[in-house]
């Protein structure tokens, strides 16, 4: 491996331990302040469990009521048309019978028009415990709803009363809804507070209100289908308490979802990054951009024409040399993309110097692939055409980097591009797969003489011998031969007194921006 490639993988693997470095502590970062930011919303989500819990135990509690009871109404009716409004032992037996059968009452009591009483609750030792009564809801003329909330220990009942020209019958409801609620939190961190929606002056209490909790907004308020509004007011000491329970809990959820986000940003970046990703994204912006390198004929000193070289314009900011996307573009296949965005610039900018007026010819640089591909070939000599250069000034080199995976289909594709008038060059000969067995099988007239073994003249490297080799064997075959990387006058001179024509190379020009080629085309006209 060459001094440039050991550099060039040391720093890619500098870059890459150093993103990887700097991803951990943005993993750590994130992680970190995912999972502080989730305990800094403990108190809200202490709201949210108290709220839900609350709104579940109201609802299957008042669900409880009606399934058990029934419709209101029905339940009524089936009471009252049993009874003889007397407090005989009939009227006492039916009593004590549906209150029995229904554990949702507590109890049911009648009062006939001549003051009688009686109960279904029996005990004579029992005192009648005395209640703040508010009317809540009137279902007919006969039947209403009340809340029922004892003076000396807090506790609200409803109840449903039924009342005639013959007395009245009150059913008493078991405190359900005040006592899960005692039994699910703590005593007097939770005021339950019981109205409807055409009521609301006046409320009733499900425990005392010793903590002033009705002054606070409360926390929740559920609407019953039958008018009831149950209201819900918490002790701040009660949310403070859920709330550092819920901060662990809080705490690993957020990192969680911290190493979740992580793993999403690093794929986003990386992919953001990925030199595939900022390639397409090269290739839709058309940020690919030729470079124009002469190709002078030094027997009669003009120029033969010019060598079509890629370079990146990255972002409109940054020049990309080939060697670091030109490898991975013509792997990943992406390099036909930028060959087509490449020939479309070319032909436009060169149109405009009139290249069409001379005999120049193009070189642009082509991958097996592409040679492989007669439908795509086809594309490109349209664009051509249409074009106001002439195929007969456009040249393809193949490049030996790859090799063909199909020689008739190329040869077929090739022979198709000759009867185009475009003729197809062998590049960097010597070098890669198919060396000269492209020029045999492809019956290819030009061929181009690699750097490496340009370098070797005027030194005493074996490869010189190797260079006069490809020289003789060109002669022999009447083939076109251009050196390209001539960088000296020994250089030029050593291949001019051998036959070699046609070179390129710093020692006549470094590729140019088009800006540059076009004064260096003006200059050339100028001379002939």
């Amino acid at each position: 491996m060459s001094k440039i490639y050991k550099l060039r993988a040391w720093l890619k693997s500098q870059l890459l331990t150093k993103y990887s470095n700097i991803m951990t502590i943005v993993a750590i970062l994130i992680v970190i302040v995912m999972s502080t930011g989730f305990t800094l919303f403990s108190h809200y989500f202490a709201k949210v469990q108290i709220s839900s819990t609350l709104d579940t135990i109201s609802s299957d509690s008042i669900g409880d009521y009606r399934n058990t009871i029934g419709n209101y109404h029905d339940f009524m009716e089936s009471v009252v048309s049993n009874i003889n409004f007397d407090c005989g032992i009939s009227d006492k037996k039916v009593l004590e019978k549906k209150a029995y059968n229904n554990y949702n009452i507590k109890k049911i009591d009648i009062e006939t028009n001549k003051k009688n009483k009686c109960s279904s609750f029996s005990d004579s030792n029992f005192v009648e415990p005395q209640y703040d009564t508010v009317f809540i809801k009137s279902f007919n003329n006969n039947l209403s709803l009340w809340a029922n909330s004892n003076k000396e220990n807090g506790n609200s009942i409803l109840s449903l009363v039924w009342k005639d020209v013959r007395g009245r019958v009150s059913i008493y409801f078991e405190p359900i809804i005040s006592d899960i609620m005692r039994n699910q939190y703590c005593d007097n961190c939770i005021l339950s507070v019981i109205t409807t929606l055409d009521n609301h002056e006046k409320e009733i209490y499900f425990h005392h209100d010793i903590n002033n909790l009705s002054k606070l907004p409360p926390l929740n308020t559920k609407v019953f289908n039958n008018g009831v509004v149950l209201k819900n007011h918490v002790d701040p000491k009660l949310l403070s308490v859920i709330s550092m329970d819920l901060k662990p809990l809080l705490f690993i959820v957020g990192a969680f979802f911290g190493m979740i986000v992580f793993f999403i940003v690093n794929y986003y970046i990386k992919r953001k990054l990925s030199l595939h990703s900022l390639i397409l994204k090269g290739i839709t912006r058309k940020e690919f951009i030729p470079y124009y390198q002469p190709i002078i004929d030094v027997y009669k000193n003009e120029m033969y024409g010019c060598e079509v070289l890629v370079r990146w314009w990255f972002n409109g900011k940054e020049l990309i040399l080939p060697d670091d996307f030109i490898p991975y573009a013509e792997n990943s296949g992406l390099i036909i993309n930028i060959t087509d965005v490449l020939l479309e610039k070319t032909l436009m900018q060169l149109s405009s110097v009139n290249w069409q007026d001379s005999s120049a010819i193009i070189s642009i640089n082509m991958i097996p692939g592409q040679l492989e591909d007669k439908q795509h070939m086809r594309e490109v000599v349209d664009l051509i055409i249409k074009s106001s250069i002439s195929p007969k000034q456009i040249a393809f080199e193949i490049t030996e980097r790859m090799s063909f995976s199909d020689l008739d289909k190329a040869a077929t594709v090739i022979d198709y591009l000759k009867a185009q008038g475009i003729n197809v060059k062998l590049d960097d000969a010597g070098t890669g797969y198919g060396s000269f067995s492209y020029i045999q099988h492809f019956n290819l007239q030009s061929l181009k003489i690699d750097k490496m073994f340009v370098d070797t003249i005027g030194t005493h490297d074996h490869k010189l011998f190797v260079l006069d080799s490809i020289i003789a064997f060109g002669k022999k075959a009447g083939m076109e031969m251009i050196a390209e990387g001539v960088e000296t006058k020994q250089q030029s001179d050593y291949l001019l007194q051998n036959g070699v024509y046609l070179q390129q190379g710093f020692y006549f020009s470094e590729p140019l921006k088009f800006e540059q080629f076009r004064i260096f085309v003006e200059q050339n006209k100028r001379k002939h």
